[in-house]
Formats: structure tokens, C-alpha cells, sequence
């Protein structure tokens, strides 16, 4: 999905959590790996390397300069943050190589947020307007809440193009690939985010009713990454995705099991209503009933 859309459907999605949707705006950071072009939907897109990309968020967007929108001191700011993480790579030795990708993931992070910022804020002022909730462009740190956001970029993504989310354990991609067989796929790129387009789809999935529902946001975030495993081809190992689940889970400090059942029974009916949303322009003729 585009930007706007994502923030869109994250709102919906922390409502359905009782999660605050000032975080809808962490579910457009990933787009950050736009530059330089080779990072592209790889980098950032990667389960893996989310920790430090949501540390940094959250720590940009809960800091002064955002809040008062002054942007030429959040880059002052940044640049000596940078300087002491430089500092901190050139310390660190050959064998730190977990360590040496983490700070390699925040300077870039740091970097990159810090340039996207004033667009980030912009729409998450857009989708306020359309979900019709103020708060929504009211940024919060609630690591939960932004935790859910971000994980839903990867998990609305996959609409779009194939993405590699496990790696580095696993290179297999992951998509919604019997969608694509059963759409115009040129037609849908063409025309999909054309704005009068893309503004009804916003609007309609805004308001469908599968969003009516009360989920648990720790069990979503194990649904979504068990969904991501799901949609792949060929199909990633499982034991990768329980480990994937593991490790994020560890981040967030969640030692409970979670059973996950009903928000995977969400995630099939959600996928359900924008497949049925898109196949009304978009499906192939031979397909149609």
C-alpha cells in the first residue's frame, strides 16, 4: 500500500486493539529505505531489523524539536548523534558483528527518519481527516501501539510486491500471489493509486465492518508474523517464523504464551474484505462468476 493508506489502516487496526492511534504514523517508517534505491524494500522491511528502527522513532518522535516541528533542530540534534555512534562503530571489533549491524541499523535509521519526518507528520495530518480521529495525528511513544503500527507496514505490503521478510534466516518471499493471478496486475498498478482511486478504497475499508472486533495486541503481533510465514513461496520453515515470533516477542519483553487464534481468524477476514473490495475493479474477466 502507499503511505497514506498505511497510516490509515494502522488506525483502524490499533482501534480494534484499544491501542493509541497516535502511533498510526510508525507504519510508514519503513518506506525509509527508499534511499539509496538498493535498500529498497529490504532493508527496512526486514522483521529482524525492526527493534532499532522503532527505538529510534520513538525517540525522535517523542523529542522537542518534533513537537515543536523544528526541523533544522532535530538535524542538529541528529548530527551529534551520528557522531557518537560513528564513534562507537570504530570501537567496536571484527568478532562484534551483531553489534556492529545494530549500530550500522540506528545511525541509518536516525539518518533517514530525520528526512522523512516533516512527511511523515503530514500524513499522519491526512489520515487523521479520513478516519475522522484527531488523535491520530497526536504522536505517541506507546511502544505497544507503535510496535503493532510498524509491524503492519511489512503485513499490508505484501498487496503490493513480493517481500523478503526473514531474512537474514531465510530469502523466500512472501506475498498475496493467488491475488495476483486472479487480478489485472498491470491494471491494478496503473490505476489502484491514481488519487480518486486510492481515496475511495481508504474511505470504503476505513468503514467495513471487520474492524468491529476486540483483539489482544500482543497476540496480533504473533498472528501478523505467523501471517507473513503463511503468504509465503516457497513456504518459509516454520521454525524460522516461531523464532522470528521469539525474538520480536523478546524485545518487547512478552514471556506469555499467546494463542493467537482469533487474531488470525481477523487477519483472514481482513484480507478477505480487501480482496473482495479490489476484485470488484480489478478481476479478471475469465474469473468473474
Amino acid at each position: 500500500m502507499d503511505w497514506g493508506t498505511h497510516v490509515v489502516l494502522s488506525a483502524k487496526l490499533l482501534e480494534s486493539c484499544n491501542l493509541e492511534k497516535g502511533t498510526a504514523i510508525y507504519s510508514v517508517i519503513p518506506v525509509i529505505d527508499t534511499k539509496p534505491p538498493h535498500f529498497h524494500r529490504v532493508y527496512a522491511h526486514i522483521l529482524s531489523n525492526q527493534p532499532e528502527f522503532l527505538d529510534v522513532a520513538m525517540e525522535l518522535f517523542g523529542s522537542k524539536e518534533v513537537k515543536a516541528r523544528n526541523f533544522d533542530a532535530l538535524e542538529k540534534k541528529v548530527e551529534n548523534k551520528l557522531k557518537e555512534l560513528g564513534e562507537k562503530l570504530a570501537s567496536i571489533h571484527t568478532d562484534g558483528l551483531e553489534e556492529r549491524q545494530r549500530v550500522e541499523n540506528k545511525m541509518y535509521a536516525y539518518k533517514r527518519i530525520t528526512e522523512e519526518t516533516p512527511t511523515f507528520l503530514q500524513h499522519a495530518e491526512m489520515a487523521s481527516q479520513i478516519v475522522g480521529d484527531k488523535d491520530v495525528s497526536h504522536i505517541s511513544r506507546h511502544k505497544m501501539s507503535a510496535a503493532v503500527s510498524l509491524l503492519s507496514h511489512i503485513y499490508f505490503d505484501l498487496w503490493n510486491n513480493p517481500v523478503q521478510v526473514f531474512l537474514p534466516a531465510c530469502s523466500y518471499c512472501s506475498a498475496h500471489w493467488e491475488f495476483w493471478d486472479n487480478i489485472d496486475y498491470m491494471k491494478f498498478r496503473s490505476n489502484f493509486y491514481k488519487p480518486e482511486n486510492i481515496s475511495a478504497f481508504r474511505r470504503e475499508i476505513a468503514q467495513a465492518p471487520v474492524w468491529d472486533c476486540k483483539l489482544k495486541p500482543e497476540a496480533l503481533i504473533k498472528a501478523l508474523i505467523i501471517r507473513l510465514g503463511e503468504l509465503s513461496e516457497p513456504r518459509v520453515p516454520y521454525e524460522i517464523v516461531d523464532m522470528s515470533i521469539r525474538d520480536f516477542m523478546r524485545y518487547m519483553d512478552i514471556n506469555a504464551y499467546q494463542k493467537a487464534d482469533k487474531e488470525l481468524d481477523f487477519c483472514h477476514a481482513l484480507e478477505k474484505t480487501i480482496r473482495e473490495i479490489i476484485y470488484r475493479q480489478y478481476k479478471k474477466p475469465e474469473q468473474s462468476q
